[in-house]
This record gives C-alpha cells, structure tokens and sequence, in this order.
C-alpha cells in the first residue's frame, strides 16, 4: 500500500474498523430507545445508581431489547479495543514525525487513547455486569457516570486528534 509503514498500515486498519464498530453501535442503540431511555444506551450509562439503572432494565424488558442492551455491550467492549489500539498506533506514527507540532500532537493522542480505553473499559464492565449479572448496583452505576464525560472527552481529543493530523501530514507532504 503506497510504501506505507506496518505502522501505518496497523493504524488505518485498526482506527477505521473501531469507526465501523463505532457505528454499529449507534445503529443497534437504536433499538434501545424506550420511555426509560429517550437516549439510548447514554441512559444507562449515566444513571447513577441502582434505582435508576433498575428502572432502565425494566423498559428494556418489557420491550424486548434486554438482551440487545447485553450485546451492544459487549460490542462496545470489543469497539475499546480496537478503537483504542488503532488511535494509539496513529500517535505513535505521528510522534515519530520530525514536524514537532505533529510529534506533539501524537504523544496527546497516545495518552488519550490510554485513558478513552481505561475509562471506557470502567464505564462498559460497570454497565455490562449490572445488565448481566446484579441488576443495579449504586457503586457500579456510579462509576459508570463518573467514566462516561472522561471516556467522552479523550475519544473527542483522539478522533479530532487524528484527523487534525492527518491534515497536518498532508499539508507538510504537499509542501515538500
């Protein structure tokens, strides 16, 4: 491929197929819209606590969509992985740049791309064994709550990140 790096290669692969999952999701979630939950899965994941993650299975029940819940989430576990990986390896081939505002760049996007998977991990296992396991659970509710804008906020920096340097990159390569 164009003399790409194994890098490089591992980078495309990897981010644009966690945006393929990333998208698979959103459709699935789709499904997912009840009284209790106008937002979807955003619902759940910010409930807070056990009554309120308690009254979001209840509608997923009586619709039918409580197993469609588990298995978003279980997707969602897979999507983290290879999201995050494919981010990673992008900040990794954009801090080897020797264009400093790319290498700056790549490093953020390194360490957001530990913390997205880090805080999301938090968020889906907390959500995952309620839905599951316990039903609501006030500690892991709460936990999911707390990860939800951190995860939110480095898949932002990540995502934006990414394309910003990938502009970047070929802005320097057009001028050379």
């Amino acid at each position: 491929m164009r003399g790409e790096t194994a890098l490089e290669r591992r980078f495309w692969r990897f981010w644009l197929s966690g945006i393929l999952l990333l998208a698979a999701q959103i459709v699935t979630n789709v499904w997912l819209v009840t009284e209790a939950t106008p937002l979807d899965m955003s619902d759940h994941q910010a409930a807070g606590n056990a009554v309120r993650v308690e009254a979001i299975h209840a509608g997923w029940t009586a619709t039918g969509v409580m197993d469609l819940a588990i298995y978003s989430m279980e997707l969602d576990l897979i999507f983290i992985a290879v999201y995050a990986w494919g981010a990673f390896a992008g900040g990794r081939m954009f801090a080897a740049s020797s264009h400093a505002m790319l290498a700056r760049l790549g490093k953020v996007i390194m360490v957001a791309a530990l913390g997205f998977a880090l805080a999301d991990y938090a968020e889906t296992i907390s959500q995952l064994i309620q839905a599951a396991v316990t039903g609501g659970h006030d500690m892991l509710a709460t936990v999911a709550a707390a990860a939800r804008p951190i995860k939110m906020i480095l898949f932002l920096v990540t995502f934006f990140g990414v394309l910003v340097a990938l502009a970047i990159r070929s802005l320097k390569s057009r001028a050379a």
